[in-house]
């Protein structure tokens, strides 16, 4: 069983798929089912679990009642069983219902309950959310029926004029639950808009920023609230943004400063004007931007002027960007917006496993407190690591979180600006672990790369290899048709022999051109009686070298 509660204009109206209870018919039958339950147990408390939600008011004329009348027999009693979603009640009887033998049931509620109509009712406020319990203690204990009550507050600001906001501001919106179950999400979403917007869910709310609205944003924001993914509850705010920036006040913007950001300034007007321009001041000094004269295509930058409207550009924004843009048109002012920038950072860490810093600065602080946090992300949420609430007397607009090491689930980090409870902006950081080239570890694009590194690798390992062989080939060859005079072959020729001192004239004498020489193993050692291997001399008519085994 479930219900779903809407809200139309100041009345609050409750649906059920059971339909309304209503005539003593249907109390009849409610009182049976709940005998049935207690006595047979044919209906478990799973069974008559419901949920109801409301949106808390500060108007408490408008009530929440829990619509199942005890089935009160005579001499029976039961009560009324309260858990706060806030912590700060468990198990607390809030009321007991009795009855005699001789009397109708008498109620004893505890505030801010109280009976209606036979039944539990209490006023829509956001800390009376929580889990009821009907059960019945005499004769016999059982739980009767279970009850889980949400409560909402839905929030936007800045708002004027009722839901009218100024044209060129940034509207931040909050949705918060009293409880979120397993399975439930809350997030806002926007119908038909064209502009930017930056979300968050932290502690229970879901934020969200619609970053410089203009008169083209007729989007309505949308409170979902799901459970497992059914629809269980909506809530939404409409915008009516005005048409011009003359006379409007000073207007707020907080932007990080990154190489990605960026804001756009709105200056329009329902007359025509013949010049325009942008000026910046920062205390002691002002400087012109842009103008209708001279428009610049930097940093900062306009389009040309039409008459209507002179927006200003800025992109990125840097941390010194912070200060008061005024837009003048002949000299009148139409527009003026403070921005103040923030910036993340981080020191430290490897290599040696050093400690790591991230920092979260904003640039000003002016008479209202600004509340810094940082977040670090946990599976799909974000997880307050730390906060801090700066004031003009704060000694530094900076907070820091040291991390002793780096681990692979502290790399997400965000850096969130509160004012009032509301977000202003967000900066992001992420972190890395230190470089570890290991095969597991890299992706398919880096292993690719690798291969066709190792393949070039190869093909010139094989080049070089291929190149230096052909060039020792090349000087064998050489060396080897080089004249026996001009080789560096050593010539080992230690024995004295007569007859051979005879050849070697006739060699010197030319008698014979084309001299054969026989390469034999060559030894030296003490010549041995009947040794054949001994030099000899031949009286054939070739002359020839002969090197042979020597012993000496």
């Amino acid at each position: 069983m479930s219900w779903l509660l809407s809200r139309y204009g100041n009345r609050t109206v409750t649906y059920s798929n059971m339909g309304q209870y209503s005539g003593s018919m249907g109390v009849t039958l409610l009182w049976v089912l709940l005998w049935i339950s207690r006595s047979g147990q044919g209906l478990s408390a799973e069974q008559l679990s419901t949920k109801i939600f409301f949106l808390a008011e500060t108007n408490t004329s408008n009530r929440v009642t829990l619509q199942v009348p005890p089935a009160v027999l005579k001499g029976t009693a039961h009560q009324w069983m309260w858990t706060s979603h806030d912590g700060r009640h468990s198990n607390t009887s809030v009321a007991q219902i009795t009855s005699s033998m001789s009397r109708n049931p008498s109620w004893n509620t505890q505030a801010p309950f109280s009976q209606g109509t036979g039944y539990l009712s209490m006023q829509t406020k956001y800390e009376n959310a929580g889990e009821f319990v009907l059960m019945q203690t005499k004769p016999a204990s059982a739980v009767l029926a279970r009850f889980e009550v949400f409560s909402f507050v839905v929030k936007a600001t800045p708002n004027y004029n009722g839901n009218e906001v100024y044209l060129g501001s940034d509207v931040s919106v909050r949705c918060e639950v009293s409880h979120i179950p397993d399975g439930a999400t809350l997030q806002w979403e926007i119908d038909g808009d064209s502009t930017s917007n930056t979300t968050l869910f932290y502690n229970k709310t879901a934020h969200m920023i619609i970053h410089t609205v203009d008169q083209n944003y007729q989007g309505r924001s949308n409170c979902n609230f799901r459970l497992n993914g059914e629809l269980l509850f909506r809530d939404y705010t409409t915008l009516s943004v005005q048409t011009g920036t003359f006379n409007n006040p000073l207007i707020h913007l907080f932007r990080e400063s990154s190489n990605s950001s960026e804001v756009k300034l709105i200056c329009r007007s329902r007359s025509s004007y013949s010049r325009a321009k942008w000026i910046m001041s920062r205390s002691p000094t002002s400087v012109t931007l842009t103008s209708s004269d001279k428009v610049r295509s930097d940093r900062f930058s306009s389009p040309s002027f039409n008459g209507y409207d002179f927006p200003l550009h800025v992109s990125p924004v840097t941390f010194e960007d912070s200060g008061v843009f005024t837009c003048l048109f002949e000299d009148q002012r139409f527009s003026s917006v403070k921005i103040t920038t923030i910036r993340v950072s981080e020191s430290g860490g490897p290599p040696g496993g050093q400690p790591v810093v991230v920092r979260c600065e904003v640039s000003e602080v002016s008479t209202d407190p600004v509340t810094l946090a940082w977040m670090r992300m946990e599976g799909s949420r974000w997880l307050l690591v730390k906060q801090d609430i700066l004031t003009e007397s704060h000694p530094t607009r900076t907070l820091s979180v040291t991390l002793p090491s780096l681990r692979s689930d502290q790399l997400h980090w965000q850096c969130a600006v509160f004012t009032e409870g509301m977000l202003r902006a967000t900066a992001s950081l992420t972190l890395t672990l230190p470089t570890q080239t290991t095969m597991s570890s890299m992706t398919d694009d880096h292993l690719w790369t690798v291969a066709i590194v190792a393949c070039i690798a190869m093909v010139v390992a094989g080049v070089l290899v291929g190149a230096l062989v052909f060039y020792l080939k090349r000087k064998k060859t050489a060396v080897t048709n080089l004249p026996l005079t001009q080789k560096n072959d050593p010539v080992y020729d230690n024995a004295t022999d007569p007859r051979r001192d005879q050849e070697s004239q006739k060699g010197q004498t030319g008698e014979d051109e084309n001299e054969e020489v026989h390469y034999s193993e060559f030894a030296l050692g003490e010549p041995r009686l009947g040794d054949t291997n001994r030099v000899t001399a031949r009286s054939n008519q070739e002359s020839a070298v002969i090197y042979s085994t020597l012993n000496i």
